[in-house]
């Protein structure tokens, strides 16, 4: 059981599923987010916000020092760095931030979960991969990331804390305006073709399953030092999530597929697009990857150690992720997860 937490990124997706958590739990619970503008009025009177940025150490220093949990989220994700400054940007919120963080922090904190990425592996196709896969990630998301996880665990052991890394794969629900919401829009908007049969498989989780896990790694000494993989336990295809999201909206899916041999062929003319006008076109070789190829992931290991199940999955969450969508769909994103 835990009495108090702090929570990074607080208004990100996943962090404002996490806090509501703990305000249902009854937890005394302080989030650190960079905009206080934009906090859910649910909050208001319930948890302690702290406004600050962790690139900026002196932020760092109204947070407390008495915390049975922190919970990292803090990150920029999502939008690619053209630029050097953007990419220096990335590797300073990611792991100097994170840097920043644990040296703000005394040893009375117990446990730091760190939320990472399936993408340090560096992999994009691969099935049943586990937490024993070599890491070689290729992405500058994805490297700022592992190096962040090393960050944690060397000074988890320095300092005698618990600590527990969740790799995650994409994660999906209601307030994400990831690939899932794109995908709604698109059967929505009667514009998704399917590339192929659709046959290929992704590993993906509930927003639910990821603060379920989170809570559950708590509670059990066998996580300290851990990585876990969450997934929700189920491998979807393609055409198992054209069909479902397609009878949630009512919508007939089209009655034809585009060839997989036409589909390399349109892709390698985006490909050859972006060498000609060096910018990227909406469909090229790793879009029809991303679209075609099977990424699967194991999370045996956090069922073995903790008897962690997942709850949730997209065929009792779709309805709910629907009805979401259609009240927020033309609402703006943002790229950094500790606004």
């Amino acid at each position: 059981m835990i009495n108090s937490a702090l929570v990074t990124g607080g208004n990100s997706f996943i962090g404002i599923h996490l806090v509501s958590e703990l305000i249902r739990r009854d937890v005394s619970t302080s989030v650190y987010v960079r905009c206080i503008k934009t906090i859910p009025d649910e909050w208001i009177g319930k948890v302690k916000v702290i406004e600050g940025d962790i690139i900026d150490n002196n932020s760092l220093l109204n947070l407390g020092d008495k915390f049975d949990v922190v919970f990292h989220l803090a990150a920029y994700v999502h939008k690619t760095p053209k630029s050097d400054d953007e990419k220096k940007y990335v590797f300073a919120v990611n792991v100097e931030g994170t840097k920043n963080l644990l040296e703000s922090l005394s040893d009375s904190v117990g446990n730091i979960v760190f939320f990472s990425s399936v993408s340090v592996y560096g992999n994009d196709m691969g099935r049943n991969l586990d937490e024993d896969t070599s890491t070689n990630p290729t992405t500058l998301y994805g490297k700022t990331k592992l190096s962040a996880e090393q960050l944690v665990i060397d000074y988890g052991n320095k300092h005698k804390f618990k600590t527990t890394i969740l790799r995650l794969p994409l994660v999906y629900g209601p307030g994400n305006k990831g690939n899932i919401y794109n995908m709604i829009k698109a059967i929505y908007n009667r514009r998704f073709v399917m590339m192929g049969r659709g046959r290929n498989k992704r590993s993906m989780v509930y927003v639910g399953n990821v603060v379920d896990a989170a809570m559950a790694v708590l509670n059990t000494e066998v996580s300290d030092g851990k990585v876990y993989l969450i997934t929700d336990g189920i491998d979807y295809t393609v055409r198992d999530l054209y069909k479902l999201i397609s009878k949630g909206l009512g919508r007939n899916p089209l009655p034809f597929n585009v060839p997989m041999g036409i589909a390399k062929m349109l892709a390698m003319a985006g490909d050859i697009g972006n060498k000609i006008i060096r910018k990227p076109l909406p469909f090229n070789s790793e879009v029809l990857g991303k679209l075609t190829d099977s990424l699967t992931f194991s999370s045996g290991r956090i069922q073995k150690d903790i008897g962690f199940k997942p709850k949730y999955n997209l065929y009792n969450t779709i309805d709910e992720i629907i009805r979401w969508y259609k009240t927020v769909r033309h609402r703006p994103a943002s790229s950094r997860q500790n606004d």
